[in-house]
């Protein structure tokens, strides 16, 4: 019976190890600085045109940029890095027209590679997957890493 409950009391302790080295890497916010290109937009599954996403987005520690022929839009951001997905918070900032409303969104962040999907409307829900489409309404970016040099 001592070895029985020995060799149980071992694998429980081998299990709890083995769990703990299964867990994700702790996010490093400093990863989202910088600036970033924008390779695809959609807007409730409408690509956007790649004239329209040539300018990249600016991720600082409290706000993100992001550029159009139309408009300059600022958003201050807060992330929650412990969901699955990771949660962001956003709040317009700029313009003036679009100023204090909110959006929720998920982001992933692989490498050099960052996917953003929020929903556009205030009062909507938060996006489960990774996704665009006339049927969900949500705006999707795929956004690559700039280097040092590139402009």
């Amino acid at each position: 019976m001592f070895w029985i409950r020995t060799l149980a009391v071992a694998l429980v302790a081998a299990v709890a190890v083995s769990a703990e080295d299964k867990k994700p890497a702790e996010f490093d916010a400093k990863a989202l600085l910088g600036t970033w290109k924008i390779t695809e937009g959609s807007k409730a599954g409408e690509m956007t045109a790649a004239d329209k996403i040539k300018d990249p987005a600016e991720f600082t520690a409290d706000k993100i940029t992001l550029k159009n022929p139309e408009a300059t839009f600022e958003f201050s951001y807060k992330i929650d890095a412990k969901a699955s997905p990771m949660t962001v918070d956003m709040e317009i900032l700029a313009p003036e027209g679009f100023k204090g409303a909110k959006s929720k969104g998920i982001l992933s962040l692989e490498g050099d590679t960052m996917k953003l999907v929020y929903n556009p409307s205030p009062e909507g829900d938060r996006p489960k997957e990774f996704k665009s489409t006339k049927e969900n309404g949500m705006h999707m970016y795929v956004m690559k890493k700039a280097k040092k040099d590139d402009k």
